[in-house]
């Protein structure tokens, strides 16, 4: 997979709409006087940003100051991004479309125009900057007392790294002096953050031991180096920071009585809690099961395999068990968190739930809510939650990609090399084993050749059934690398010391006459098996076969139907063609992506009425961006057709997808003719 391939495949545009670019030729460089009146003059604070050592959009800073009480004085001042990107503008509209900013290794395809998300809006060391400061003032034991949340003017004294404060914070002499002024202040922060991080864990939150791929590249692309990312003191400072300013917002929002775009983490369904109460006792860890397990059970359990070899494999399951974090307007707290209200605030320039908070809470400070704002942005909150939520896991499957991609020619380097490993996870027709660097490879079950290998009922071994050797999760396995498909992002690893199991004979019992026992019962087990695995396999594959054509002729409605709409207004040349036929192309995947996946999952995150908001959201927003970006107008008319009409089309693909068969051509019967019920309601609009 080419990076252009990946870029089409989870329908990422890299470049902004026409209309976006004109509207960021007139920003200028710097902040002017005017933008600074009514705010917050904070420029004379000790304020400093620390990021990674690549980062170049800063949109978050702290500060820390000891009051006379013996209580903290926490500042954490957040890029005032809506400042400049107002509500309905065409970078707007283009960052609600896009939801999130995409991290690929070492590219960025930003929410935001670069002129924004690294120069305007990013909190650079030494420049004036518009922010969003939140001052939380904490007891000794993690307690937030006060509060107060302003608009402000700053200049961060410093750009921080992650690895500097780590150094300093240990005791390194040259950055010690080199940076005096701030030791005693990053100090205050350790202390703080520690705190904090006490508090919150005792509140119930759960400390997952995970670890994300850190991979180097040269300058022709090429994987020179992968590895875990290094966590270090300084990330727990920031993630400490970040979340209790989080939680604070989300607490002002909600006692006021306003809208909110929440960060929810429900509870594990029974199902997967009933599983994981199977699992565990196989993996030799005792603690008692119960449907009302909390995240302080979840805690216990850490706990009880904390510096073992089990301890990554256990955090792997736990998180298998809970649902997915996600955005919805609804506040359900956030479990693994442990908290009981819960936003996104703290990343504006990356993340467009942020930008939705930013705006309702700055309008609230200057008290301009009325019933009608808090009405319109009950519904704002519907539509972008799902949008968000959609977005964000797009880019997180895109990254993850990515990431497989490059692991995989880094490996194809490998081939016959060995390695020691974990076993993560299991399969009816192998397993999974992570290497130390974060590599992960599949063991098929048809290459251990000592045995015929079966999977357990309890999904986490796999017995012989002769010699009735083990493989369990959490096991260690030395492998070698035995093949690489970078085109497929396939590694293939076999266990090394196997002794290849002989061949069975069809051989008589001389005394008898009878042929072996243990030969037809193995054979007949294993046909068995092959028949099921075979059978599940193409149930699965049916499933997503007709999900797949069920979306494909939807989004072909729909890109047809709206192209047809908006040509009536404008006529296109080609090259306009194809920059309409992208944005329609990612508008109809990214609406019938909650469906589609509820179909193949079985399992959805949102109901059908918030998906119909989000949708309908969605194509209003689409046809003003063209229509932005070629300068005609979109009028209301227009907006209501294309909206009811996506509408439409999505009931219908919720309901396709619950059919047994599927005919394109009766299906695109079907869409023309929802298509032609819109046109005909164009005279009513």
């Amino acid at each position: 997979m080419t990076f252009i391939d990946l870029l089409s495949t989870y329908h990422i545009m890299p470049q902004f709409p026409p209309a976006v670019m004109r509207q960021t030729e007139g920003f200028s460089t710097s902040v002017s006087v005017a933008d600074t009146v009514g705010r917050k003059d904070l420029t004379d604070k000790l304020i400093i940003t620390i990021d990674g050592d690549d980062a170049k959009d800063f949109d978050d800073a702290v500060s820390i100051e000891l009051l006379e009480n013996g209580n903290y004085c926490l500042g954490v001042h957040i890029a005032d991004v809506t400042h400049y990107v107002k509500e309905g503008s065409p970078i707007d509209r283009s960052a609600f479309s896009r939801g999130t900013s995409v991290y690929l290794i070492d590219t960025v395809v930003p929410m935001l125009p670069f002129e924004l998300s690294n120069e305007l809006c990013s909190l650079k060391a030494n420049e004036l900057r518009l922010a969003v400061s939140v001052f939380m003032e904490i007891t000794p034991r993690g307690k937030v007392n006060n509060y107060e949340i302003c608009e402000s003017v700053i200049k961060s004294v410093n750009r921080m790294t992650y690895s500097d404060v780590t150094k300093i914070l240990e005791g390194d002499e040259k950055l010690s002096v080199r940076y005096s002024h701030l030791v005693s202040m990053l100090h205050k922060m350790k202390r703080l953050a520690g705190i904090l991080k006490k508090k919150r864990i005792s509140d119930g939150s759960v400390e997952f031991e995970t670890h994300e791929s850190k991979i180097v590249l040269d300058k022709s692309g090429k994987p020179i180096s992968v590895e875990k990312y290094p966590i270090t003191i300084s990330n727990g400072i920031i993630e400490e920071f970040m979340l209790v300013c989080n939680v604070t917002v989300a607490r002002h929002l909600v006692a006021k009585g306003l809208p909110c775009v929440f960060r929810v983490h429900e509870r594990p369904d029974l199902m997967r809690l009933e599983r994981l109460g199977e699992i565990l006792p196989v993996l030799g860890v005792d603690y008692p099961f119960s449907v009302g397990m909390s995240s302080m059970d979840f805690q216990k359990i850490l706990k009880i395999v904390e510096g073992s070899e089990l301890s990554e494999v256990v955090s792997y399951l736990l998180l298998r068990t809970m649902a997915k974090a996600k955005y919805s307007e609804v506040n359900h707290g956030h479990f693994g968190l442990g908290f009981d209200t819960y936003c996104h605030f703290t990343s504006p320039i990356r993340r467009y739930s942020d930008v939705v908070v930013h705006r309702i809470l700055k309008e609230s400070l200057r008290g301009q809510l009325s019933e009608k704002r808090i009405k319109h942005f009950k519904e704002v909150a519907v539509g972008a939650s799902v949008t968000a939520s959609v977005t964000e896991i797009n880019a997180a499957d895109a990254e993850l990609q990515w990431k497989s991609v490059k692991k995989a020619e880094y490996m194809s380097e490998r081939i016959g090399e060995r390695f020691e490993g974990v076993i993560t996870h299991m399969l009816s027709s192998g397993f999974f084993v992570e290497l130390s660097d974060t590599v992960e490879g599949f063991v098929a079950a048809r290459t251990l050749e000592d045995d015929v290998y079966i999977l357990e009922d309890n999904g986490v071994s796999m017995v012989g059934l002769n010699k009735k050797r083990t493989f369990t999760v959490g096991d260690r396995v030395k492998i070698k690398v035995a093949a690489v498909d970078v085109e497929r992002c396939f590694v293939d690893f076999e266990v090394e010391g196997l002794t290849k199991l002989l061949p069975m004979r069809r051989k008589s019992n001389r005394k008898t006459g009878e042929k072996s026992a243990m030969d037809k019962k193995s054979k007949k087990i294993l046909r068995e098996i092959t028949y099921i695995q075979k059978e599940e396999k193409n149930e699965r594959l049916e499933l997503r076969k007709k999900a797949d054509s069920e979306k494909t002729v939807y989004e072909n409605a729909v890109i047809a139907t709206l192209f047809e709409l908006i040509s009536q207004r404008h006529k296109f040349n080609r090259a306009e063609k194809g920059f309409v036929g992208v944005t329609l192309q990612d508008f109809a995947a990214m609406t019938a992506q909650p469906v589609y996946k509820a179909a193949i999952s079985e399992n959805s995150d949102f109901n059908i009425k918030s998906i119909l908001i989000s949708a309908s959201a969605n194509a209003k927003n689409t046809v003003r961006i063209i229509g932005d970006s070629f300068g005609f107008e979109v009028d209301l008319a227009l907006e209501k057709q294309a909206s009811e009409f996506v509408c439409a089309a999505l009931r219908h693909l919720d309901a396709c997808m619950k059919f047994d068969n599927f005919n394109y051509s009766k299906r695109e019967n079907e869409y023309d003719a929802i298509a032609k019920k819109s046109e005909r309601k164009k005279v009513k609009v």
